[in-house]
């Protein structure tokens, strides 16, 4: 009698337990929505950055808009679309996403969507930050907001008789510090700096795509502070860091058993040796990787001036061989990177013809490559429409022209049209961009110059150039009046 009285006491104690925990949460929805119309939040508005999906959601900061001190209440899903697409410049809004109380993404579609985030606003959650996926890019899967299911706790006091039992084991909730996620994913998408200011540090939780990310990674930080880390075991789901002989600095990698990729398993941050003159992680990738900006600005960086800021820079000594090898991989990728921008010129051009509707935008391909079955690019011609009717509707008949030539791994000519505005500034009107500066060239120019522009074969246009082009346009363009 007494084992079932004890059992019946301790399963109601249990239950009262549950019932106050539930009354609470109910509680706390319903004081989070009675105080709702006087609650003032501010909306942070991101755009033009880049989501990242592997091996977490993630969203690469760009631009913010805010909008501060917007009753909750007034929230509305068209408003947020609005915002986007009348003050931020996007043609169509495919996604939004919003970042719950605990920093994890959440879907928001319709009306019941903003209920669902309404219910969530309180004091302590008053800045909604906003994210969108828009047209051009990929869809974004992420869990719907009015399936929100994170523990939403608020302070009581309760009393029960009941003995529980206590669970050594953390909240499954305390795994993910969402803190630390967002600076991992800072720390990996920083770019690569004269100083490595970016790479100077290593967290403790940072996740990898896989072991050649984590190599890159370790070896940018052995850079940045000259010091000499080596592998102590590497394979096919590990690797292990340490430091010379005498150094606590440990670092292991491995793979993360509760999800894909690899993770930092063990990590002794601190140094107690002195910076390396000579490092074994600064290999031929690395430094190619360090030098990619700096050849990508300047092809021509000599190599001495690639030895002396390693020297100024790191302290460190590197073989002259191995700079050779670095600059020659970097310029294969950069070229490479400008192989991928020539195959985007197309997507390019849509894009200026909708961001600038009325705007000229001419691209001709080479057509002894289209013969042979292959697209190369030839020239293209770019007029923007408010430079257009600017020059039409208030600038004085006269127009410059010139040519210059470009530097940098693709070389051509930049063929110009200039205008004077009425404070005697250079006003751009239109370029082109050609393989040559020659008689044909300048021709096809001035042609989508005299048709787009309706100048009327230059009756009534005065123009400036020198006098070579004068020889090679007099005979083509008879009407068209020069002056020296």
């Amino acid at each position: 009698m007494f084992v079932v009285l004890f059992s019946l006491h301790s399963l109601f104690s249990s239950c009262v337990f549950v019932f106050l925990i539930h009354l609470c949460l109910l509680l706390s929805t319903f004081l989070s929505q009675f105080n709702m119309k006087d609650l003032l939040v501010d909306l942070i508005l991101h755009y033009r950055g880049k989501w990242i999906t592997k091996p977490l959601l993630v969203y690469d900061k760009k631009y913010v808009a805010t909008r501060r001190d917007t009753s909750a209440d007034l929230l509305d899903y068209d408003k947020i679309v609005e915002e986007y697409t009348k003050d931020l410049g996007f043609v169509l809004v495919k996604q939004i996403l919003v970042k719950g109380p605990s920093g994890k993404f959440y879907l928001l579609e319709g009306s019941e969507g903003i209920k669902t985030l309404q219910c969530l606003l309180n004091e302590q959650f008053k800045v909604v930050h906003f994210f969108v996926v828009d047209d051009f890019e990929e869809t974004v899967f992420a869990l719907n907001i009015i399936h929100h299911s994170e523990a939403y706790l608020v302070e009581c006091e309760y009393g029960t008789d009941a003995e529980t039992e206590s669970d050594d084991d953390q909240s499954s909730d305390d795994e993910y510090n969402f803190d630390e996620l967002e600076l991992i994913k800072m720390l990996k998408s920083k770019e690569v700096n004269v100083d490595l200011s970016h790479y100077k540090e290593l967290h403790p939780s940072m996740t990898f795509k896989d072991l050649n990310e984590a190599r890159k990674i370790v070896n940018l930080y052995s850079l940045a502070n000259s010091k000499p880390i080596v592998v102590e075991k590497s394979d096919r789901t590990r690797l292990r860091y340490k430091c010379m002989i005498g150094c606590p600095f440990v670092l292991l990698i491995s793979q993360d058993g509760k999800g894909p990729g690899f993770k930092v398993k063990t990590l002794k941050i601190n140094h107690n040796c002195e910076d390396a003159f000579k490092n074994p992680r600064a290999c031929t990738s690395t430094l190619a990787q360090y030098f990619k900006s700096k050849l990508q600005n300047n092809p021509q960086y000599k190599l001495k001036d690639m030895r002396k800021d390693l020297k100024d820079q790191f302290n460190l000594n590197a073989r002259t061989s191995k700079l050779k090898r670095a600059k020659r991989m970097a310029l294969q990728k950069l070229q490479g990177s400008f192989l991928d921008d020539f195959n985007r010129i197309e997507a390019y051009a849509n894009e200026l013809r909708l961001s600038n509707p009325g705007s000229d935008i001419v691209i001709n391909l080479s057509k002894d490559a289209l013969e042979q079955g292959k697209r190369k690019f030839l020239r293209t011609y770019i007029c923007f429409n408010a430079l257009k009717l600017g020059w039409k509707k208030g600038l004085r008949p006269f127009i410059g022209l010139d040519g210059t030539f470009l530097k940098g791994q693709c070389k051509g000519q930049l063929l110009v049209a200039m205008a004077q505005d009425s404070q005697n500034c250079l006003y751009p009107l239109a370029w082109a961009v050609v393989d040559k500066e020659t008689t044909r060239t300048w021709i096809w120019f001035l042609q989508l110059l005299n048709n787009l522009l309706n100048l009327k074969n230059g009756q009534t246009v005065t123009f400036m150039s020198d006098m070579q082009k004068v020889n090679n346009f007099f005979c083509y363009l008879n009407n068209f009046v020069f002056f020296l």
